[in-house]
Parts: C-alpha cells; structure tokens; sequence
C-alpha cells in the first residue's frame, strides 16, 4: 500500500522566504550597480544584527578580464581592519594576567639596555601602541627603508621575524610624541611581539586558539609565502592602484608576515560577518570574560581626525543610526570596510579585490546604502513605535504611553505630561521649552531619544517596553 504524505507549508512562512529572496535580489542589484559604477572587479557585503546574518552576496569576477565570478567563499583581504581583533586578543592576554592595558615596552624587556630600547619609547604601553600614540613612525620602511623590502622574503618564522624587527626599529628615537596620534603599522607590530612573549607562544597562534576558533572563524587564515604557494584555482585575485591584477603566490600581493597583526588576514565575507556580530551583540562571550575588557576595546584614548577618535583598533563617530565603530583596510591590492552601530543592532562589513583609488568610494557607497536602508522611514514611524522606557540616569526614566490619541510622557517623581507632534520622531512640551527626539531602526520600537533643552541634548537608552 502507498500513502501519500503532503506537508503544509504556512502561507506566512512563504510569505517570509519570498521576502528574504527580493531582499536578497535587492542587495545584489545594488552591488553589482556600484560595483560597475566605481570599476571595481569584485565586491561581497553581509548585514547582521544581534541575532545574527542578516543577509549576503558579492558580485563580479575573481579576476579582472576573466569570466570567473566570486562566490560568498572566497576569502578577502581585510587588511587593517586585523588590527581590532588584535586588540580583541590583547583583552584576552589582560583577563588572563600576562599583560595589562598600561603594560610598556621597558616592562615588557626589562633586560635591554638603551641601546636596544630608545629611553622615550620605553614608557609607552600597550594602549598606547593599540591607539596609535606611541610615538612610533607609521611603518618599518620610515625606521630602515634598506631593511623593509627583506621582510618580504619572509626568510624565518613570523615571531622571529618581529625579533629581527624590534631589533632595527626600537633603538631609534621616536617620531612623534608619546600621547600624540600618528596611525602606525609599525606600532601593531610591536604590541604583537609584545604579547607573544608575555604569553610565551607566537601571535598568529594564540589567535587562532582565543579569537578566531571561538568566534567559529574557519576560513579566517594569515596570508604568508608559504600558505600562498599552496594555493590552487579558483582563487581570488587582487589588483594594483592601476587595476592590474597580481598573482596572490606572489611576494607583494600580500604584507609580509611581520605585519600580521595589522594585518595578513584573510576571510570569508561571512565569517568576517561574524567578527561584526561579536562586537555588536555587546556580550563578552565567546572570546571574553569580563564586561570590563569587552568595553576597553571601544573606549575612544584619543582624537584621531575632527568628529573622530581611536580605540582599541576602532575609529569612533557618529552615523546616522547613531554612535558606532568603523575601520578601513587595504593592503595596497584590496580594500576592506566594517561598521558597527550598536543602539541600531547594525553591522556591516563590505570588501572588495581592489587596491584602485576608487575601492573606497565604491564600499563607502555600499556602506552608506545600507545606512539607508536600515534608517527608519518616516512615513512608517508610528506613535506606538515610541511607546517604552527610557534612561537617563539611574534616577531619571521617561515613561512614554500613547493611549486615545495623546503620547504621554512621565518622569520619575514628576507628574505626566502631554507631547505634541512636530513630526513622527519629534514630540515638544508645550509646558516648557523641550523636546524628544526619538531614534529608531527600519523596524521595531525607538531604541534611545534625545532630550533637547537649553541647548543642550541628553540620550536616554530604552531599558523596556
């Protein structure tokens, strides 16, 4: 006897799958249209929010002049944008006791003599060097530009290699003041040579086993001589500032091994989607213990540019989603970029397989779409949207309920008052000369408003609905 199963698939489900298809067609129709728009061979963007991927693609050709189209595997170039994740491995070391924040370099060799260690660098720490104000020049060729190109050869092993660096770049005296911000290479390379003899094992080691395993990284790799010789069809190509494309087997085509840890990175759009994630969700685990290392790593220690500070790896400004972390990177043949907003549970990373003048361009492009995208539109904010709690202080919440038609607004130990609409995300008392500005994703409930007041404004995060 034959009996026929039939599973019934509810209409909201295929409702949601035909949703996530245009979505995902959306996206890819905006990536290949910047990515003809700027000339670029290749470009791949994931979105994630604190649950996780939110959506992905790429599009073009692995090669310039090739019929070889990338796929969501292929690993890319991230360049600087490693530099964070150093820092994410520094937090480790700190939670473990091998190291601390203000830990400096004298400490770190205290045998070495002034000859080995100019007397002015010896007290900068380990944030110093992670934000850029160590007084170290950018790069190892403004130290020794004789010595630069034999790191390309990548004769001995990585640490050994960042021994032979800090043995050519230490003894000369620094460039800049300690405490003043100059972006510096050269400055990551030493805080890995750092930790890796604190924590008696090589850098690329210790962070395969405390970031990139937790965080379930598996294409994530460093780029070296000897893993690019391994490498077989199809691989993904890079090309010089004059579109050219350059073999990824050949020396140039990547930063040697010394710059590992700012950086040799290479990885899937995917699992790079996951390093977003990580710091977007705001929790310490799976990497970290402790809420105070996590939020070490965002703290701003410096002014790098108007609007801008440094971090821990991350740049700090302002978005139109709100106060986020971005970072750039490029290895001279690709260009890299991740943004994280946390009050708008946003993340996003954007990569390409181009050096040209115009990668920037094209990612900031795809950057700022998603921005857009992702804003609220206002002709879909609705007064319920508003509704919840919100913090200013630990004694000082605002109570905002919409019943009848009135958005009523309480504050603790004061009595309720009414707002009145100056647009869907601006409601003014009529009372007193203030308004709240509510701030508000493309979907859900207003995360934070902005008490404006006698010139001032006030952020208040919601805690509740």
């Amino acid at each position: 006897m034959f009996i026929a199963v039939w599973t019934l698939v509810s209409p909201s489900i295929l409702l949601a799958q035909t949703q996530d298809q245009a979505q995902k067609v959306r996206l890819g129709a905006k990536l290949a249209e910047l990515r003809r728009k700027h000339d670029v061979p290749a470009m791949a963007v994931a979105v994630v929010n604190k649950q996780g991927l939110v959506e992905a693609e790429c599009s073009g050709d692995r090669k310039r002049g090739q019929s070889d189209k990338v796929e969501l595997t292929d690993r890319f170039a991230i360049a600087s944008n490693t530099k964070s994740m150093t820092a994410t491995l520094a937090a480790v070391l700190v939670e473990a006791g091998k190291i601390d924040w203000t830990t400096s370099i004298g400490e770190v060799w205290p045998a070495a003599t002034d000859d080995h260690i100019h007397p002015q660098l010896k007290a900068a720490t380990l944030d110093d060097l992670l934000s850029h104000q160590s007084g170290l020049p950018a790069n190892i060729s403004d130290s020794s530009a004789q010595e630069w190109p034999s790191f390309f050869r990548e004769e001995i092993a990585p640490a050994l290699e960042r021994r032979r660096m800090l043995r050519i770049v230490l003894p000369k005296p620094p460039t800049n003041p300690r405490g003043q911000f100059l972006y510096s290479n050269l400055g990551y390379a030493v805080a890995a040579a750092m930790l890796e003899t604190r924590a008696g094992e090589s850098y690329e080691s210790l962070m395969k086993k405390h970031v990139l395993g937790p965080l379930q990284m598996q294409s994530a790799d460093f780029r070296s001589l000897e893993s690019a010789k391994r490498l077989t069809p199809p691989m993904l190509w890079g090309h010089q500032a004059d579109g050219t494309p350059i073999d990824p087997r050949l020396p140039g085509a990547e930063n040697p091994t010394v710059y590992a840890s700012c950086g040799t990175i290479h990885v899937s759009i995917e699992d790079y989607a996951k390093y977003a994630r990580w710091h977007l969700a705001g929790q310490p685990t799976p990497v970290l213990k402790t809420r105070d290392a996590f939020d070490h790593l965002h703290k701003p220690l410096v002014d790098s540019a108007p609007g801008e500070q440094y971090a821990c790896g991350w740049i700090c400004a302002q978005t139109p989603l709100g106060p986020g972390w971005n970072h750039a990177g490029s290895n001279t043949n690709s260009f890299a970029l991740i943004w994280i907003v946390p009050e708008s549970d946003f993340a996003a990373v954007v990569c390409t397989n181009s050096g040209q003048p115009q990668s920037f361009a094209a990612c900031n492009d795809m950057m700022n779409h998603l921005f857009t995208t992702h804003a609220p539109d206002a002709g879909k904010v609705t007064p319920e949207r508003l509704v919840g709690r919100y913090q200013l202080a630990p004694t000082f919440i605002f109570d905002v309920s919409y019943k009848n038609g009135r958005m009523m607004v309480g504050i603790t130990n004061q009595p309720t008052q009414e707002v009145f609409a100056d647009s869907p995300t601006k409601w003014s008392y009529r009372s007193v000369d203030a308004t709240l500005e509510f701030h508000l994703r493309s979907k859900g409930s207003a995360y934070a408003l902005t008490l404006h007041q006698n010139g001032a404004a006030q952020r208040a995060k919601r805690i509740r609905d």
